[in-house]
């Protein structure tokens, strides 16, 4: 904070003492003050908000990791019905049939939302984020994973979503705007987004392995999944 310093002058009047005159300090006038310094607002950030919009939404709850070996189920606990999970696997795992995770609900339905099906060697996406479906139950981790480590987090914990990514979930907080999310290695790409009442597949896969839409405004989820191992970067149209 800047810091400002106030000078007062002090003011002097004649005063006759025995038939002479003399000059006294007069005392500061009280009455006088000095003028205050500007009031601060701090402004919650785009991504400030959409934390806060999270947290209310869809809940938050202290993230916990799990490793693991092949097929293998890790049940939600109440409180994280609705978050993100990151998935590591050893390296050589896609030589594997079956090496993928996915999320079903508590009534045994497959939730597509929750897939996790990457050739690379770490992952993350939004589970429970649509009502419709009913509440996240497991996620499912198939036979050929080998080695793995999943740490499943609230939504609030999620990065900006930024210009370019991998196979990731997201926060966004901005506005409405049309846009293209383009392979680097000419993989498909598949765009979601999830405002916690409905999703949206207002960015669609085209034949030439781009995504083009519009991404509505925010606060929301987008979940980026991909096949190339490339990362993906995305522009205005």
């Amino acid at each position: 904070m800047k810091r400002v310093t106030f000078v007062l002058a002090a003011a002097t009047a004649a005063v006759v003492l025995s038939g002479c005159q003399a000059e006294q300090p007069v005392a500061p006038n009280s009455s006088a003050s000095a003028s205050s310094t500007p009031s601060q607002t701090n402004e919650p950030t785009e991504q400030e908000s959409a934390q806060a919009w999270a947290d209310e939404t869809f809940g938050t709850f202290e993230a916990f990791t799990v490793t693991g070996n092949g097929a293998d189920e890790i049940v939600f606990p109440d409180g994280a019905k609705s978050g993100f999970y990151t998935i590591t696997w050893a390296p050589g795992h896609w030589a594997n049939e079956d090496s993928y995770a996915q999320v079903y609900g508590e009534d045994g339905t497959f939730q597509e939302a929750g897939t996790a099906d990457y050739q690379g060697d770490s992952a993350s996406v939004a589970y429970g984020l649509d009502p419709t479906v009913g509440p996240a139950g497991w996620i499912g981790v198939e036979a050929g994973a080998g080695d793995w480590s999943i740490t499943v987090a609230p939504i609030s914990a999620l990065p900006a979503l930024p210009d370019t990514g991998g196979y990731d979930a997201y926060l966004y907080a901005g506005a409405e705007q049309p846009e293209v999310f383009s392979s680097t290695n000419s993989g498909r790409v598949s765009v979601r987004q999830f405002n916690g009442i409905d999703p949206t597949d207002s960015i669609l896969p085209q034949q030439d392995f781009t995504a083009v839409g519009t991404l509505l405004a925010g606060p929301s989820v987008v979940n980026v999944q991909l096949e190339s191992v490339s990362p993906w970067t995305r522009s205005t149209k």
